[in-house]
C-alpha cells in the first residue's frame, strides 16, 4: 500500500513539473513586445543604406579589385610573375579562403556607417557617370599592366630583406 502511494505521488509529481513547464513555456510565447515604429524605421533605413552601399562596391568596381590585392602577396610569396598558371591557382585558393565574399559585408557596413544615404546616393551616381566609368576602368587595367612588373619587384624586394641587403626604415 505504502509502494503504491509512493509511485503516486512520484507520478503527481512528474504531472505537476511537466504542466508548470508547459505553461511557463506557453506564458511566455504569448508576451508580445510592443511595437516600435520608429524602430522599424531606423532598421528599414539601416537595411537601405547598406543596399545603396554594396551597389556602390560594385559600381566602382571596388568588390571586383579586392581579390586583386591578392596579387602583391603572391608577388612575394613565389616568384618573379613569369608563371601565370601557378598565379591563377594561387589566386583561386586566396579568393576562396580570404577573398571578397568574407568583407563585402564589412566593407557595405563601412560606407553606410561613414556616409550618410544622400552622400551614398551621390557617389552611386557619380560612380555611374560615363567619365567617372572610364576613370575606374583605366585605374583597373593600369593596375592589370603593372602586374608582372609588381610580382617581380615584390619578390626581389622581399629577397633582398631576407638576405640582408636592405632593412626597414627607423620608426
Amino acid at each position: 500500500m505504502f509502494n503504491v502511494k509512493l509511485r503516486f505521488l512520484k507520478f503527481l509529481a512528474l504531472f505537476l513539473v511537466i504542466c508548470i513547464t508547459f505553461f511557463t513555456a506557453y506564458i511566455a510565447n504569448s508576451q508580445q513586445l510592443p511595437f516600435d515604429e520608429n524602430q522599424f524605421r531606423t532598421s528599414a533605413k539601416e537595411i537601405y543604406k547598406s543596399e545603396l552601399a554594396s551597389e556602390l562596391l560594385i559600381e566602382t568596381g571596388i568588390a571586383k579589385r579586392y581579390n586583386m590585392h591578392f596579387d602583391h602577396l603572391m608577388g612575394v610569396l613565389i616568384g618573379n610573375g613569369k608563371d601565370s598558371k601557378l598565379y591563377t591557382r594561387f589566386r583561386g585558393m586566396f579568393v576562396r579562403e580570404i577573398g571578397w565574399e568574407h568583407f563585402k559585408d564589412a566593407y557595405a557596413a563601412r560606407l553606410a556607417a561613414d556616409f550618410s544615404e544622400d552622400e551614398l546616393k551621390e557617389l552611386l551616381a557619380l560612380s555611374k557617370q560615363p567619365v567617372m566609368k572610364k576613370l575606374l576602368q583605366s585605374e583597373f587595367n593600369a593596375y592589370i599592366d603593372t602586374s608582372e612588373q609588381r610580382f617581380r619587384m615584390g619578390f626581389e624586394l622581399w629577397n633582398n630583406y631576407n638576405m640582408g641587403r636592405i632593412s626597414l626604415p627607423p620608426d
